[in-house]
């Protein structure tokens, strides 16, 4: 059973009402999810009740309620036990879920969910819904669709805000409907170009606020003023003091960007046809075969042992709107303008929620500009950080144990050690780790990936994060 982080996760049971006379116990399992684009935080629980619904709700019996202290991300995986002699099979039960930021209301069940008796099941799907949500509020399928203080979607928002250094920086936002968007900035006395960004838009309607998790490193927020205006906030999400003008307008109508970047995804090729996942944005896109597309697939090729298989790519790609072969409307395409690189071994991971750098078990995927090759019949390179400044791991040859501090964004290890067994391969990687540990001054966390930074500015390793089962 997934629970999210490895060594995180922490089950809190309330049996109330247990039959004395009897140990053995079942269970209601299942799990929950919602449908907006968030992310849950990190110190997010889910609680999770059993009751007994026979009677009125203000006579209700609770049967069992557990908490996932640190829920993670959606879809979360939950099991709740109850003694089976409380279950009367006359009687009708219900499960209701919550899941909360501290004392803040995230999600909920909007009605409760039968099980157990009356050929309910005791496997469940929760589909949980922002407070105040009702039942029919999720967005439809596909076409325009009605979005709380952002109006129809998809939406383009414009204006010039103000800078320090410069008259001003023109933004261009595309909203789409779903969940994610384009911004291009352009400041003004400038002659470096546009400065594109792809991501996901995340609205809170708790604060009111539109957050723009990209490849930025901080995020956007603003304020929904009105349906068609959004006021930019300060990082911490605070309105800016300020007399100068911090909105973006919207558009009369949606006149997308072919935004341009540096972009990470998974690559497919199969069958002279490929596509390419996004990773922030998590968009299936056809690959156009044009500029760099060439090298993009013979790097692939080279990399894979046939075709088919995902690949994780990097390259600056242009995202445009062409008609595929076998439609007549424009869809959205990426053009792979400049290959970079592919990494073998690694996945996009999770963009929307940095996994910790404690607790998390740490595959090793990159060693400087190198990806690390998997040696057969042999533990996979990894570190393990645990809460008292220990670290344990393998370097794919052997064990490895030691000690680390962390200052800020500083990350040493000390007092190394590693068990003495020669290996036929992968020695030479084995080193190399080792010696990258060593070195490592800084640390980076992006969504599921850790990167050791050295004193130069060099990254010396990369790490993506194995959630266990």
């Amino acid at each position: 059973m997934h629970h999210g982080r490895l060594l995180m996760f922490l089950g809190v049971v309330i049996l109330a009402g247990c039959s004395a006379g009897t140990n053995d116990t079942e269970s209601v399992t299942g799990q929950a999810m919602y449908r907006e684009r968030i992310a849950v935080p990190a110190g997010a629980r889910l609680e999770v009740s059993l009751e007994d619904a026979s009677t009125d709700d203000a006579s209700r019996r609770l049967i069992t309620r557990i908490v996932i202290a640190k829920a993670g991300q959606p879809p979360i995986e939950f099991e709740v036990p109850y003694n089976p002699g409380d279950i009367d099979a006359d009687h009708r039960y219900e499960v209701h879920a919550r899941l909360l930021d501290r004392e803040q209301l995230l999600f909920e069940t909007s009605e409760p969910v039968p099980v157990i008796t009356g050929g309910h099941p005791r496997e469940v799907e929760l589909l949980l819904r922002q407070p105040g949500a009702s039942s029919d509020s999720a967005p439809a399928a596909s076409g325009a669709v009605e979005q709380p203080s952002v109006g129809r979607l998809p939406a383009t928002y414009a204006g010039v805000l103000p800078c320090a250094d410069c008259p001003g920086i023109e933004h261009h936002l595309d909203l789409r409907e779903d969940g994610t968007y384009a911004l291009r900035l352009r400041y003004r006395g400038r002659d470096n170009g546009a400065i594109d960004d792809i991501g996901r838009w995340i609205w809170s309607p708790v604060r009111q606020q539109l957050t723009l998790d990209g490849a930025r490193e901080a995020a956007l927020r603003f304020e929904a003023m009105e349906a068609d205006t959004l006021r930019l906030l300060d990082s911490a999400g605070r309105a800016i003091e300020s007399d100068l003008d911090y909105t973006l307008t919207r558009s009369e109508t949606f006149d997308p960007i072919e935004p341009e970047l540096r972009m990470r995804g998974m690559y497919r090729y199969m069958a002279d046809a490929a596509m390419f996942t996004e990773c922030l944005t998590g968009r299936r896109l056809p690959v156009v075969m044009e500029a760099d597309n060439a090298e993009l697939e013979r790097a692939y090729l080279e990399a894979v042992d046939e075709p088919g298989r995902d690949l994780l790519a990097v390259i600056t790609g242009r995202i445009v709107e062409r008609v595929p072969m076998d439609g007549d409307a424009p869809a959205p395409a990426v053009v792979p303008v400049e290959f970079h690189a592919v990494w073998p071994g690694e996945t996009c991971g999770t963009p929307l929620a940095d996994a910790d750098l404690v607790g998390t078990y740490w595959k090793l995927t990159r060693l400087g500009a190198d990806a690390v090759i998997p040696i057969a019949d042999s533990r996979e390179p990894h570190l393990i950080l645990d809460a008292d400044g220990r670290v344990a791991g393998s370097d794919g040859c052997n064990r490895l144990t030691g000690s680390y501090e962390t200052d800020g964004a500083g990350l040493d290890f000390s007092q190394l050690a590693s068990t003495m067994m020669a290996c036929p391969q992968g020695m030479e990687q084995a080193d190399r780790f080792r010696a990258a540990v060593g070195q490592g001054a800084r640390y980076r966390i992006d969504g599921s990936h850790l990167e050791l930074i050295g004193d130069d500015g060099r990254m010396l390793a990369r790490f993506e994060a194995v959630y266990l089962d």
